[in-house]
């Protein structure tokens, strides 16, 4: 009767643990082969509003491009531009809504460009949003410092103080 009622008690446990976690606005599942000479889609399932948008990278450069997608719910898509085999490239999405980053991957992912890829791909497209460079860089930079904060929340004074405003030494009198 003990060991019925620990049982039960873990599992309890186990499926409030299990609800208690927070599910992303974007169910994703990252590819890690993209087709050569093809427009690379990524298909995944955006459960708010707001703009998606892909940031990529071909590995060794520094200079972050990115393309707009389109949201339209579980039906959501981004469509990469045509790489070369042997490129490997790096890649995360957000979601904006405004200024406001609303939701990101959980890491930036890395794929490699192949002719022998089976991965899905665009055949039909019109325009591409694509944008590189300097007016692309601002949000990738800030990404990477949100990829190396871990999720705990400080209450109180933080650890380390702000560039903006230095802890004020006290003078002697």
């Amino acid at each position: 009767m003990k060991t019925r009622l620990l049982y039960i008690g873990i599992g309890l446990l186990a499926a409030f643990a299990a609800s208690a976690q927070k599910k992303s606005p974007i169910d994703f599942t990252p590819t890690t082969c993209i087709r050569a000479g093809e427009l690379g889609l990524l298909q995944m399932s955006v459960a708010e509003k707001g703009e998606l948008r892909a940031y990529f990278r071909r590995i060794n450069t520094t200079d972050w491009c990115s393309v707009e997608g389109v949201n339209e719910g579980p039906l959501s898509r981004i469509v990469l531009p045509k790489f070369e085999t042997g490129d490997d490239i790096e890649y995360f999405v957000v979601l904006i809504d405004g200024r406001r980053v609303v939701a990101r991957s959980p890491r930036i992912f890395r794929a490699h460009v192949s002719e022998e890829c089976q991965s899905p791909f665009a055949r039909h497209v019109l325009k591409i949003a694509l944008s590189c460079g300097d007016d692309a860089t601002g949000i990738p930079s800030s990404m990477g410092a949100g990829y190396s904060v871990k999720d705990t929340v400080v209450r109180g004074n933080p650890p380390v103080p702000s560039p903006d405003r230095p802890v004020q030494q006290q003078q002697p009198q």
